[in-house]
């Protein structure tokens, strides 16, 4: 007895030509209702802290909306996306600088389905740097090794801003109020401190401090004028320590021939 053809949609056993004609059907649907998507992703603005950037883009196959996030990448490749920067405009910052920066736009239609993420880099995939004006008021701070500007302290306990001056010089940074309330703080460099940036400046030891500036750009030179003392501050560290431990060796040993000769005194006395 020959065997049914499978192919052959008269054979017994076989799937009836309607069912290959739905898979067909089916097939057509989806290549007539292609997914959401975006084309011609392009960033304008100066990719420089203290500037803007905006992405831009045509909205196809019925894109209705999108979910921007943007991210910043190292040069090992690592990805981080950045807290609560979802809109298709963002402000560079100090946090940015030496890091490429990249945004991903997820293109979504009215029913909420999502299509495939698209990711483009700013700055044409170079590094993010200051602009000339920015690097030389960072430069000129670093080698005077004193820096003062005007600025604003929260005051924790009543939740204002005092009108302050905040000096930085080598060792550290000082606040400073002429008024009342009265305010003075002081604090030394260190290499585990934390400088974050949102609306304004946190400076975070053991207590925290936030700074308010009269602009982003001001608030990136003095960011990255205080990383380079903190990190200055982390070098002269690390080059003192055979030194301190020399110093150390030295210390001990004429602490040691010290309690010897005490010793011996007490021998003779005895």
């Amino acid at each position: 007895m020959d065997r049914p053809d499978p192919f052959d949609s008269d054979a017994e056993g076989s799937e009836s030509s309607d069912s290959f004609d739905d898979r067909q059907l089916t097939a057509a649907e989806v290549e007539a209702d292609p997914a959401p998507a975006v084309r011609g992703l392009s960033i304008s603005g100066e990719a420089r802290p203290g500037r803007f950037l905006q992405v831009c883009g045509w909205a196809i196959n019925g894109t209705t909306r999108c979910d921007f996030a943007w991210a910043r990448c190292s040069e090992s490749g690592n990805f981080s996306y950045i807290e609560g920067e979802n809109t298709a405009t963002y402000l560079v910052t100090a946090d940015d600088v030496d890091l490429y920066l990249a945004i991903e736009v997820i293109p979504v239609e009215h029913g909420e389905r999502k299509g495939e993420p698209a990711r483009i880099f700013a700055n044409e995939h170079r590094k993010i740097s200051c602009d000339p004006e920015m690097q030389e008021q960072i430069e000129r701070n670093f080698l005077n090794e004193h820096a003062s500007f005007d600025a604003f302290f929260l005051v924790e306990w009543n939740n204002t801003w005092v009108k302050v001056k905040l000096v930085i010089e080598r060792e550290g940074f000082s606040i400073k109020t002429n008024g009342s309330p009265r305010i003075s703080v002081r604090e030394k460099f260190s290499p585990s401190i934390a400088l974050s940036l949102n609306t304004c400046l946190q400076y975070a030891t053991s207590t925290v401090f936030a700074i308010l500036l009269h602009t982003a750009w001001l608030r990136d030179v003095i960011v990255l004028t205080m990383r380079l003392f903190i990190v200055r501050t982390d070098t002269e560290l690390i080059y003192a320590q055979p030194k301190l431990q020399a110093v150390k060796k030295q210390e001990l040993s004429s602490i040691m021939a010290v309690k010897k000769q005490k010793r011996m005194k007490r021998c003779l006395f005895f």
